[in-house]
């Protein structure tokens, strides 16, 4: 290198370092906006396309209603099917065939699952005749309307409170799209509760009575929306205040004397702490000078508790659900009924979801062997159901069996199928109950040998 070139060399200037306002947070976590963006669309957002758009969000972030949905929905896969009680050999093989070919476990779980949230489950029945039914989709009930006979050829059409649609007697897939398709009842298998008395309005402004089913969100939408608006406003309470800060004690400056050079000093130590804090792992603690203190703030006093708020909201999910609270130690008396507790509303709610599951399997069963020819009445068909929710335990079977016999009030064959034995032929009657004696109580000296008399 030549002397020249030593002028001519760029020499570049040093940069101060970047100092960073105390009120300034560092980036160490996932932003605000980001963690409670979906769950504000709850309260700032109107424009859904219709109610099962809310309730897919509704369950989709908040983990109580999640639980719920998905523990009621799973009680569907314990079911049997009894086929020896169909009425002849031709029956039984078909339905046989029918469970095999299908998903069956998930059209019941799905079935379920949709009763809770929309009140409606749809699904397309694909067959012909000669094969019988060969596979059930399920439609998403968001892009469903139903039609009476006005719609039959896909066209749009108006219904208010005064010519409202009676009758489901179309299904329409995506209507007003290029790809919408139209369905006739009888090729629908549609599982829907609580639809006789509710009024309901589609996606088309198209009033409907007695032929959409009835959500139990419905009433859950104010208190998830209150619930999400607490506690987002308090994420953001909590992330605005300020949880640390640092002192420099004096001691860090008291030998130097002239003011710019104590100023010079203390920001070199508060970069020096930035870039000590920066440069720190999730599992590591800072190591701090004996002049430099750093301060937690306790938030418990600042912000207020919304746990009690939480947990109303809470009881209100289970209470509209009828979801089993008693593993969580929340039993409670019914608000209208206090002599039936949280339990028992939640079996009967769940039985009675069930009850409609089964409608529409025995529905499902019917069509198949009608595509097959098989002439059947709905007694010919297997015998469906589901297991009990609350299990008897075997001790409890015996008692309530033996109770029941030496009562006279079952036949022995009645408390042999409680305890899930073979019946016997002698045990079609009833036992006698044994009298009891009408004679006088014995007095307590009765006993032989006993006296009146007190020994002298």
């Amino acid at each position: 290198m030549g002397l020249f070139d030593r002028f001519r060399r760029n020499v570049q200037a040093e940069v101060a370092p970047r100092r960073v306002g105390t009120n300034v947070s560092l980036n160490v976590a996932a932003g605000i906006p980001n963690i409670v963006d979906d769950t504000d669309k709850f309260q700032l957002t109107s424009n859904f396309t219709n109610e099962f758009d809310l309730f897919d969000n509704m369950v989709k972030f908040d983990p109580e209603l999640n639980g719920a949905v998905r523990s009621v929905a799973l009680t569907a896969n314990n079911y049997t099917i009894d086929y020896r009680a169909a009425k002849n050999q031709r029956i039984r093989d078909a339905i046989q065939m029918l469970v095999e070919r299908v998903d069956f476990d998930d059209i019941l779980i799905n079935a379920m699952r949709n009763l809770m949230v929309y009140g409606n489950d749809v699904n397309k029945m694909v067959g012909r005749a000669g094969i019988g039914i060969t596979e059930v989709t399920s439609l998403p009930v968001r892009q469903i309307t139903i039609v009476d006979h006005r719609g039959a050829d896909g066209t749009a059409f108006a219904a208010n409170e005064y010519n409202y649609i009676a009758t489901n007697d179309h299904y329409i897939l995506r209507e007003g799209q290029y790809t919408q398709e139209v369905f006739p009842k009888a090729e629908v298998l549609h599982f829907r509760i609580d639809y006789r008395s509710n009024w309901f309005t589609d996606t088309k402004s198209r009033v409907t009575y007695g032929v959409w089913g009835a959500s139990r969100f419905t009433s859950l939408k104010q208190a998830i929306r209150a619930k999400y608006n607490s506690m987002n406003n308090r994420i953001a309470l909590e992330d605005a205040l300020t949880k640390q800060f640092i002192t420099i004690d004096k001691s860090a400056i008291e030998h130097i004397t002239d003011p710019d050079e104590q100023a010079e000093r203390l920001g070199k130590i508060m970069d020096e702490v930035i870039s000590l804090f920066e440069g720190l792992r999730g599992d590591q603690m800072p190591i701090l000078p004996s002049y430099v203190t750093l301060h937690h703030v306790d938030l418990n006093n600042t912000i207020p508790d919304n746990t009690g708020f939480l947990d109303t909201v809470g009881s209100n999910i289970a209470a509209v659900l009828h979801v089993p609270r008693v593993a969580a130690g929340q039993e409670k008396g019914s608000t209208f009924a206090a002599t039936y507790n949280a339990n028992t509303w939640a079996n009967t709610a769940i039985r009675r979801l069930q009850h409609v599951v089964l409608q529409g399997v025995h529905e499902l069963f019917s069509t198949h062997l009608n595509l097959l020819g098989i002439d059947h009445k709905m007694q010919d068909l297997p015998r469906f159901g589901f297991e009990p929710v609350a299990e008897e335990s075997l001790l409890d079977s015996m008692r309530r069996a033996t109770m029941g016999y030496q009562a006279g009030i079952l036949t022995l064959n009645d408390a042999l199928e409680i305890l899930k034995m073979p019946v016997v032929r002698e045990g079609r009657g009833r036992r006698e109950p044994k009298n009891q004696p009408n004679g006088p109580n014995p007095t307590s000296n009765s006993q032989p040998g006993a006296s009146d008399m007190a020994e002298g």
